[in-house]
């Protein structure tokens, strides 16, 4: 199921005021939770969802239980396990802002190029007043409920040569994300950005249909895009943000013991997601050096420069320049 229709879907819901799903006016008792990703059993979204089925599990007494699925058994992307989560097939996801920004689209901010300049600033922003606003408009627009912000490493650039400054970008053929905001990025450093499938993306550099291509060390790693692909310069533009959600009938089935362990295992969650991204990103990296990969450093402020008008255009867009400038401050 493509975003567009996931977009009708989500309309539907919000034009008639309520869940498309109407929870059962039974709370408590026995209740079994779908928890579903992607990635692999070894990622950290994984590691999240067990920590999640761990802590809740205990906290419930047993009343609230839990099934982890990951290698893309419920759903092989984002926007089929948005859709199963709307169903009530799922009830645990976590899935990147242009998903949810079909139908709130003051998430996309989160997509910005250089929004962020450290994990710590990003871990700021997400755990205070600016996680806290995108969350309220989120719950206010949908069924969803947010349970967290978790993320999925800092992505980088990498291709067949290294790159220090943005004029090393120019007619470079990227493949990038299908996000406008982007794409306008990539263009303002003077590359030529281009939609591939992640699924086609290693054959796309084996035959240079693509120069380049950016993501996270454990991604580039995972997807022996290393193999064609030799050099990562640290870019750094995206500290990445994603959400972990449930839906709000799934929420309100608990009774109120079952709903405090279920935020105390939201928590847990959160914490071990961001633990295991945070190795598989140093381990990823490790490999990668080991497998000859050459990863350089680059000056980041002129990629920044270039790239503000873009951020700017994209802020007044969304509305959100308040929080823009609540996320400068937290520099």
């Amino acid at each position: 199921m493509g975003i567009t229709l996931l977009a009708s879907i989500l309309m539907i819901g919000l034009l008639s005021g309520c869940s498309m799903f109407q929870a059962g006016s039974d709370r408590g008792g026995k209740v079994k939770l779908i928890a579903a990703t992607q990635l692999d059993s070894k990622s950290a979204f994984a590691e999240g969802f067990r920590e999640f089925k761990k802590v809740v599990e205990k906290e419930s007494d047993g009343t609230v239980t839990v099934e982890v699925h990951t290698n893309g058994d419920l759903g092989g992307n984002e926007d089929e396990l948005v859709q199963n989560l709307q169903s009530g097939s799922v009830d645990l996801v976590v899935a990147s802002p242009g998903f949810m920004a079909q139908a709130v689209k003051e998430v996309d901010f989160f997509a910005l190029p250089y929004l962020f300049e450290s994990r710590d600033h990003w871990k700021k922003a997400v755990d205070g007043e600016v996680g806290h606003t995108v969350t309220k408009m989120v719950e206010q627009k949908t069924d969803f409920k947010i349970l967290g912000y978790w993320s999925a490493g800092v992505r980088n650039y990498y291709g067949f040569q290294p790159i220090e400054e943005p004029e090393d970008l120019k007619g470079i053929k990227i493949r990038s994300q299908d996000s406008p905001t982007v794409r306008d990025a990539w263009k303002a450093l003077g590359a030529q950005p281009t939609s591939v499938a992640w699924n086609e993306m290693y054959q796309a550099l084996q035959n240079q249909v693509v120069d380049a291509a950016e993501n996270d060390f454990t991604n580039i790693y995972q997807a022996s895009h290393h193999e064609t692909a030799k050099y990562i310069s640290l870019t750094q533009h995206d500290y990445t943000t994603r959400l972990f959600f449930t839906s709000q009938q799934t929420f309100d089935a608990l009774d109120e013991k079952q709903q405090q362990a279920f935020m105390k295992a939201a928590k847990a969650a959160t914490e071990a997601a961001r633990k295991a991204d945070d190795q598989l990103a140093e381990e990823s990296k490790q490999k990668l050096k080991k497998a000859g990969v050459k990863i350089n450093k680059v000056d980041t402020q002129p990629f920044v420069e270039k790239t503000e008008p873009v951020r700017e255009k994209a802020v007044q867009q969304l509305g959100m320049e308040a929080l823009y400038q609540k996320v400068q401050e937290l520099k």
